[in-house]
């Protein structure tokens, strides 16, 4: 069994995270979505918020599992024996931040693998930072988040 993570804060969640997760979920027989705490980000949302949002929107995805990751990302995949790292990139920036991770992960542990995906056009903007800086301005942020998310945060 082909078993991947997809780590991150989803803070909050967009369509650009459902899409790669959607993706990976075509390529492993199970794919780990973990909710996890960036320490060097603030988190605007809180985690139970965030894990409910994230929960809804791969509800349709049957085996996906959103779980909360604690510690490293190496240590959630060991957890769940995963051997990929699924990851996405945008552009050059995520690339080189992508690449930095890989390697640190792979230094902990090079048995699991990093697969990057690369995000559909449509997604290419779509950050977490992005949508968090419309919605401070009340901007219409529906075409970058899951129905769930936008709905909540259009309240």
């Amino acid at each position: 069994m082909m078993i991947a993570a997809f780590c991150g804060s989803f803070d909050p969640v967009t369509k650009g995270h459902i899409d790669i997760i959607e993706r990976a979920s075509q390529m492993f027989d199970q794919v780990y979505v973990f909710l996890s705490k960036n320490s060097e980000k603030k988190e605007t949302f809180s985690f139970e918020q965030r894990m409910k949002w994230l929960s809804q929107s791969c509800a349709h995805l049957s085996n996906v599992i959103c779980q909360e990751q604690k510690g490293l990302s190496i240590d959630a995949c060991h957890r769940v024996h995963a051997t990929v790292f699924i990851r996405g990139i945008r552009n050059t920036i995520d690339f080189e931040y992508e690449k930095n991770i890989a390697a640190m992960n792979s230094l902990l542990d090079s048995s699991i693998e990093t697969i990057c995906l690369f995000t559909k056009e449509e997604y290419a903007h779509c950050s977490s930072s992005n949508v968090k800086e419309l919605w401070k301005y009340h901007q219409d942020i529906s075409s970058l988040v899951p129905d769930c998310v936008s709905k909540e945060l259009t309240k």
